[in-house]
């Protein structure tokens, strides 16, 4: 056969389950940003861990959601594809079946 398109939804479809578990701990990592600065608290009445506790949160957060929004995009694109080429399949069979 000739150069086609070959998609393998073995592949994809873990591939979408795996990015919904990653945003899905990356939401769920927010709410614990709370806890880790209570956790170190001010001790001996000094807020410099507190405060650096805070600051890397902060970032962190930033980052994480940037990273949970590059992930939704990839992980919709890899849906696009499985649903488009599953909508091909049906469609290319039912032709075929017509056909025949």
């Amino acid at each position: 056969m000739g150069n086609g398109v070959k998609v393998n939804y073995s592949e994809l479809e873990p591939l979408t389950a795996a990015l919904d578990d990653i945003i899905e701990e990356f939401d769920r990592a927010g709410a614990r940003r709370d806890a880790l600065r209570d956790g170190v608290a001010r001790p001996y009445g000094m807020s410099d861990l507190y405060d650096a506790a805070d600051n890397f949160e902060g970032r962190w957060d930033d980052r994480r959601k940037r990273l949970m929004g590059n992930c939704q995009k990839v992980r919709d694109h890899a849906q696009t594809v499985i649903d488009g080429f599953q909508e091909f399949d049906s469609e290319a069979s039912a032709s075929f079946e017509e056909a025949s």
